[in-house]
């Protein structure tokens, strides 16, 4: 039997290695994403001399640009008939105000209009697998109001790096929920999770050098971090789970507006606007 394919996108750091890493041992073919040659190249070798006959892939691809993506769900179209698990990890918040080159804010690019491209872009994929799991990386920051143009364009002036962040993960999960129900029944499920407050270097940086070893003693680890996505990529429990959020690998629930029926689909008729060309191309 061959092995099971994962793609992790961010899978050079923190907790997409922690994934990558995880999944590998488990004997899961992986395929690495990452915006760096070098640093993916490193981290792709690491995993090899870790774990004896890992199968890890590396590609490289900037998720803030749609046409990468494009780019980059044809690289795995031409390797791979099918794709097992999709697992959109990788994100970001931008703390002064950047935009992309289609224009939309590039916190909103990363974070939600990267998996809604790719995740669309490798369905057949998925589909092709007969079991195929989109695990979404969203977080318990949450925003309790959201208006899909205010996110993807906000004002210059008045633009917060965390509020942008809550945004997005809040689309992440308006997504999550929306897809599940568009594909239910395909055999295709989607869901989100929560990895914890996670210590890493960027987390390091962001505050004074002597607070650094108390802020590492309470956050978590990339390898915690990872848990539940591992499990929401390889538990039999969860096989036939769809359109849930998970938090410490048990479903939690989201803010009323992830909820909203009208504003999921406001969401997702706009971003099918957005991605048009992408996803015609």
């Amino acid at each position: 039997m061959s092995a099971k394919i994962c793609l992790i996108t961010g899978a050079n750091s923190g907790i997409g290695y922690a994934t990558a890493e995880g999944l590998a041992s488990q004997g899961y073919h992986i395929i690495m994403v990452c915006r760096d040659q070098q640093r993916g190249t490193a981290a792709k070798q690491a995993i090899l001399q870790q774990i004896q006959g890992a199968k890890v892939d590396l590609l490289v691809a900037d998720l803030s640009s749609a046409k990468d993506i494009v780019r980059l769900a044809q690289q795995v179209k031409e390797r791979h008939n099918k794709l097992d698990v999709l697992i959109n990890n990788a994100g970001g918040v931008f703390s002064s105000y950047q935009t992309n080159d289609d224009g939309f804010e590039q916190t909103f690019a990363v974070n939600y209009l990267a998996p809604f491209l790719l995740t669309r872009l490798l369905l057949p994929q998925l589909q092709a697998s007969g079991a195929g799991r989109i695990i979404n990386v969203a977080s318990i920051m949450q925003a309790k109001q959201f208006e899909a143009d205010e996110a993807a364009h906000p004002l210059e002036s008045s633009y917060r790096g965390m509020k942008a962040y809550k945004l997005a993960k809040t689309a992440v999960l308006m997504m999550t929920y929306r897809m599940a129900k568009e594909w239910s029944g395909s055999g295709v499920t989607v869901n989100a999770l929560h990895p914890g407050v996670i210590y890493t270097p960027q987390s390091a940086r962001s505050v004074p050098a002597f607070a650094r070893p108390l802020l590492k003693l309470f956050m978590q680890s990339p390898q915690q971090g990872s848990r539940t996505s591992i499990y929401l990529a390889t538990s039999e429990e969860v096989a036939a789970t769809t359109g849930q959020f998970f938090k410490a690998m048990q479903t939690a629930p989201t803010v009323p507006v992830t909820m909203d029926v009208d504003k999921q689909n406001e969401l997702h008729d706009q971003s099918m606007v957005w991605m048009a060309p992408y996803l015609e191309a």
